[in-house]
């Protein structure tokens, strides 16, 4: 069957906007997740997070109510191949041919209801779409107006071609995750969740880009778009890997960050390897050092022989750790809350071993 269709342009291209039956648009569509396998180390299928039960089954009561509205689009992607527009019409032929955007939980709840026949359904298509733009899509649409797991965010990034601050970090957070002998193997939890039951993963991935992204970029947004056109990003002087990312030395970035996290590891092996203990590997560890890093790496840069090794950052960690001791402190929530205080506490402990005279004013 053909409904009418309204053609419209954005930046991301041509969409068509048509108002169909909900079983229709059940019948289309589909919803295909983003997967982790821990086996492999690596993320695959489509573009989308697990659908939540709890909210499908509201969605479907929200659908027998009397008041029942769902007057938002759908975004469907579709292939030419399995759609015609003729006559300013649609027609989809086939089921379960076009992936869901943006709207899984309305479909998917809807198509639990008895009363789904009661619903048209505004739809907007996109004919065509690379993986990119698909992505591109549900990341600016659920990153800026829907709740989303960060970490699928940041994963989807990784689906686009084009370099960008939020990709790299991506592309870092990954590799720290595969790399045997990173501090961060198989610690990440790539889709903000842990990928077997008991694993050692104790820091999402959403929580790891959201503290490395400012060290790189101010606006990663903007630089994302400039490096589209082909244009350099922004140089923003205070953020610390800015220059490395603008030069596409994105394995710089890498380098320090293992050097920094392999000697946290090597001067609180235990802490670092039981986080269900200890703080210093989960978020409030983590985010305490990397608030700390841009002084650590301006004063590293400034000492005569500009120095960033492991070595350097061991010695930091190693007064913190005398001083820790000294207070008679231990690295555990009993000490420091899992808040914001808790991790200003310990970033400012590490700030305070550096050697400040050697930072760059």
């Amino acid at each position: 069957m053909s409904y009418p269709v309204l053609a419209f342009e954005q930046p991301a291209g041509t969409f068509y906007l048509s108002a169909m039956p909900a079983e229709e648009v059940i019948r289309i569509s589909r919803a295909t997740p983003r997967v982790f396998d821990p086996e492999t180390l690596t993320s695959g299928g489509g573009i989308q997070r697990p659908p939540s039960k709890p909210r499908l089954k509201l969605i479907a009561e929200y659908a027998e109510s009397s008041d029942a509205a769902f007057p938002t689009p759908i975004l469907l992607a579709v292939e030419g191949k399995d759609c015609t527009l003729k006559d300013g019409k649609i027609s989809v032929e086939g089921k379960q041919v076009a992936d869901i955007v943006d709207g899984q939980h309305r479909i998917l709840g809807l198509s639990t209801s008895d009363e789904r026949t009661q619903f048209t359904l505004p739809v907007v298509f996109i004919i065509d779409a690379t993986e990119e733009q698909k992505a591109l899509l549900f990341a600016t649409i659920n990153g800026t107006q829907t709740k989303v797991p960060a970490s699928l965010i940041y994963e989807l990034f990784g689906v686009t071609e084009s370099r960008s601050p939020a990709k790299t970090c991506h592309e870092i957070a990954r590799s720290l995750n595969t790399m045997k002998d990173s501090p961060w193997y198989r610690r990440l939890k790539m889709l903000g969740r842990k990928s077997t039951t008991g694993s050692l993963e104790s820091l999402s991935q959403g929580t790891f880009v959201k503290f490395l992204l400012p060290l790189i970029s101010k606006n990663p947004a903007r630089d994302r778009n400039l490096l589209k056109q082909h244009k350099p990003p922004e140089a923003y002087p205070d953020c610390v890997f800015n220059d490395y990312f603008r030069e596409e030395k994105d394995s710089i970035i890498l380098k320090i960050l293992l050097n920094t996290f392999r000697a946290a590891r090597s001067v609180w092996p235990k802490e670092w390897d039981e986080p269900e203990e200890f703080v210093l590997s989960k978020t409030l560890g983590f985010s305490g050092i990397m608030g700390a890093l841009p002084d650590m790496v301006r004063a590293g840069r400034a000492q005569s022989r500009n120095d960033l090794s492991e070595k350097y950052f061991s010695s930091i960690f190693q007064r913190v750790k005398k001083q820790l001791a000294a207070d008679n402190i231990a690295l555990t929530s009993e000490y420091f809350s899992a808040s914001a205080s808790g991790e200003a506490e310990f970033r400012e402990m590490i700030r305070r071993e550096i050697p400040v005279d050697k930072i760059s004013p």
